[in-house]
């Protein structure tokens, strides 16, 4: 279990997350949602490790994250950030990277290296794009290879800020259901999501996210049932049936 307790960040002096505690299981597809600068982003980099909390732990299975060294942190948890600058290599190489949290003191790629880039690529549907350069490729092409590179890293934790950021309507489907697909293999997936609707169709629980504290973190059916979406986004939100399963509208007040 993935665990922060009692965390509080400020940038600068100006506060972003107080007092935060919060637990994520295996087998779960979380979504963070909430207005732009609540500290979505800014939770998801600090249970990656990539920032340290002002007060409070975050913690893996009862182990704080200062127990871990960096390589055992990242062979447990993976990121999938929101942006990133790209090397100029070919699809597989910028894959292949995710692997080097196994990697031994000499660096050397093993056959269960090539297997997991290749399970990745073909996952993320990213195969034809194993032997382009990736600084040429479009937003969604390297947005699906970055896809590829998280999954070669293996990690029973998914993290992923944005991720359907550059990738067309029916890429955005497919990446959900791709994750949809890593929670039932048992893994935890845990996403920040702008798009409401999307979030209310592929995700277990919603934490949902106001000026740096938690408004609400349950299960989609008791989100829905109270006024937490309507209150935090100033918004009406409306069911319709769609093929005999809800969908969601947002209309303004």
């Amino acid at each position: 279990m993935l665990e922060i307790n009692h965390l509080s960040f400020s940038y600068a002096n100006r506060g972003i997350l107080e007092d935060l505690s919060l637990s994520f299981s295996p087998g779960k597809f979380y979504g963070i949602i909430g207005p732009n600068g609540c500290g979505k982003t800014t939770l998801i980099r600090l249970l990656c490790g990539l920032l340290s909390p002002l007060e409070g732990t975050v913690a893996l299975d009862g182990r704080k994250y200062s127990d871990f060294s960096r390589k055992e942190w990242a062979q447990n948890i993976s990121l999938l950030p929101q942006s990133r600058t790209l090397p100029a290599v070919s699809g597989e190489e910028l894959v292949l990277r995710g692997r080097y949290p196994y990697w031994g003191a000499f660096c050397r790629k093993t056959e269960e290296d090539d297997r997991a880039v290749e399970q990745a690529l073909a996952f993320a549907d990213a195969q034809s794009l194993a032997h382009r350069t990736v600084t040429e490729l479009s937003g969604g092409e390297r947005q699906k290879l970055c896809l590829a590179l998280l999954l070669a890293q293996d990690t029973p934790y998914v993290l992923l800020d944005e991720p359907t950021v550059f990738l067309d309507i029916s890429h955005r489907f497919a990446l959900m259901e791709q994750l949809q697909t890593l929670r039932n293999g048992g893994k935890c997936v845990i996403a920040v999501l702008h798009d409401l609707s999307l979030a209310l169709r592929y995700c277990d629980e919603l934490l949902v996210l106001k000026d740096g504290s938690v408004q609400a973190f349950d299960t989609l059916d008791r989100i829905l049932s109270s006024d937490v979406l309507e209150d935090v986004f100033d918004l009406r939100c409306r069911s319709v049936l769609v093929d005999g399963r809800p969908e969601y509208l947002f209309l303004p007040k």
